[in-house]
């Protein structure tokens, strides 16, 4: 007890004093309480392979952990000595220029994906051996490891950074697609101005220049002035997308409804030559149009025809009924589009279902006597979490899905591989005892070697993989392999040189906590 009330105040100013100083001395130091934090808080990590959950309606799919994005940071003054302080160098930007001009794709690249500001870095060679023969889908060994002639790489100081040159690695691909135009192919979609204008280098990779049709139902419209549409129907033109962008033609029809209701205006901005309409969702990504409109060649396309694919997974199946799910795009010949025209608000109206895949269906069924057409290589890729599995079982696919969403992919860039060697995009080789190259998605290795993979089945390693549902479709599946004895490199950036060569970067982000280096393995296809 204290004996009178003054001493008392004395010690409670002392101690707001005492607040303040250490406050305002854990601000100089840039330590900032745990109240106010600075950095994002990453999720708890998921390991490779562990299954998650495929989302139901309402729920949202599970994510794979990122690491956050790099935020800009303004440029400070250098110290009187004109040296960077250490903490000056660590938040500051690597420069390309200052560095060989053949590593400036990497650094440029390291900006967007917040690499390391040292990485572990390995370049090989391909010379690309294009054959009308080569079985794609065969696995062919080459003796010779991928990954050697590591060198540590200094992004911020690389200018007398010395790469060993290897002898290039000889691969048989594919010709590549030849040249064509797509005149008889519209397609439609229905979404928001957001996710329509995300959606631009995408659809660019597939339909630019091809002479194929979009036409886009933007569901905001209404909320948008002319300038904002004028400017999104210019970057469409930009890209080399012939677009048409429409209102909705009933403002009560929601997006789902207007994944049909889109027929009408693709009827109306057709031509003649045009035999396919084809029924995408914004996130419906093609790695070429060649392989599509070659598949479809083998229908009769003067005859009614609904054509698509089921979901891979057979609990959509049991749900939804047999139908042509959206996502791996549904096509209607030309006869059959026409009739379905002219029933659009009427199938609307009498619908049982709000979704626009089950809308289609029945308004396909009560019209005339098509049937469901499966057609092999479209995916609705109703799989979330890592779809590693998927992407390293060597496919071919025509068409993939849920890449926005269910799980996180850059499929332009991962797709660049089909303009260069065509139907290589995917395919296997094994190197060495330890390694499998997937072309455009990753390279893995298995510490207990390859031959202790069975490279005839797919991995499950998505949520739910377990649950046998996805036997019917991609089947059988192979348990995950242990996540300690597998490394992924993920293909994370692509682009064309001018003289034709494909850069791939693949990489595999190391252990923030003790301080590990990414690893980057880029690899150069020659065009010459």
């Amino acid at each position: 007890m204290f004996p009178s009330k003054v001493p008392r105040v004395f010690v409670l100013a002392s101690t707001v004093l005492l607040f303040l100083v250490t406050y305002t001395t854990l601000h100089l130091y840039h330590r900032v309480p745990p109240s106010y934090p600075t950095t994002p808080v990453l999720a708890p990590a998921v390991q490779d392979g562990e299954p998650g959950k495929i989302p139901g309606k309402g729920e949202q799919p599970t994510q794979l952990p990122v690491r956050p994005p790099v935020e800009p940071i303004e440029a400070q003054s250098s110290s009187s000595s004109g040296e960077q302080s250490e903490e000056e160098h660590l938040l500051s930007f690597p420069d390309p220029k200052h560095c060989p001009k053949d590593l400036e794709f990497l650094v440029r690249a390291s900006i967007d994906l917040g690499l390391t500001e040292r990485v572990r870095y390995t370049r090989r060679y391909i010379q690309p051996i294009f054959s009308d023969s080569v079985d794609r889908d065969n696995v062919a060994n080459i003796t010779e490891p991928l990954l050697k002639d590591v060198v540590e790489v200094d992004l911020h100081n690389c200018g007398d950074a010395w790469i060993p040159q290897s002898t290039p690695i000889k691969l048989q691909v594919p010709n590549p697609h030849p040249e064509a135009v797509f005149t008889h192919l519209t397609f439609g979609v229905a979404t928001d101005y957001s996710r329509l204008s995300d959606s631009i280098n995408p659809f660019a990779h597939w339909i630019s220049g091809t002479g194929a049709k979009l036409v886009a139902v933007v569901m905001d419209a209404k909320d948008k002035s002319p300038n904002e549409m004028e400017q999104l129907r210019d970057n469409f033109e930009l890209a080399g997308i012939n677009v048409t962008l429409v209102r909705p033609i009933n403002e009560k029809f929601t997006t789902a409804q207007n994944h049909f209701a889109v027929l009408i205006p693709m009827l109306e901005n057709s031509s003649a030559e045009t035999q396919w309409y084809g029924l995408l969702d914004d996130d419906t990504f093609f790695p070429s149009l060649k392989p599509l409109s070659d598949s479809l060649a083998t229908l009769d396309h003067k005859a009614d025809a609904y054509v698509g694919a089921l979901s891979e997974d057979f609990q959509a199946v049991r749900g939804f009924g047999f139908m042509a799910f959206g996502g791996a795009g549904a096509f209607l010949s030309a006869p059959l589009a026409k009739k379905l025209g002219d029933q659009v608000f009427g199938c609307i109206d009498k619908a049982t279902t709000v979704e626009g895949d089950t809308i289609l269906r029945d308004c396909v069924y009560s019209n005339s006597k098509a049937k469901l057409t499966l057609l092999p290589g479209l995916y609705q890729q109703d799989i979330a979490g890592d779809v590693s599995g998927f992407f390293e079982a060597g496919l071919n696919p025509l068409s993939l899905h849920h890449w926005k969403g269910w799980y996180k992919a850059p499929v332009e860039k991962m797709a660049k591989a089909a303009k260069f060697c065509g139907d290589c995009f995917l395919q296997r080789w094994r190197f060495g005892s330890d390694t499998v190259f997937s072309n455009g998605f990753s390279i893995a290795t298995y510490s207990d070697g390859v031959e202790s993979v069975d490279l005839d089945l797919m991995e499950g390693t998505w949520g739910k993989a377990e649950s046998k549902d996805f036997d019917f479709s991609l089947g059988p599946l192979r348990v995950p392999y242990p996540i300690d004895k597998k490394k992924s490199y993920k293909l994370r950036e692509a682009e064309f040189e001018d003289n034709g060569d494909l850069k791939q970067l693949y990489v595999l982000l190391g252990n923030s906590s003790p301080g590990e280096l990414d690893q980057v393995v880029e690899l150069v296809w020659r065009n010459h």
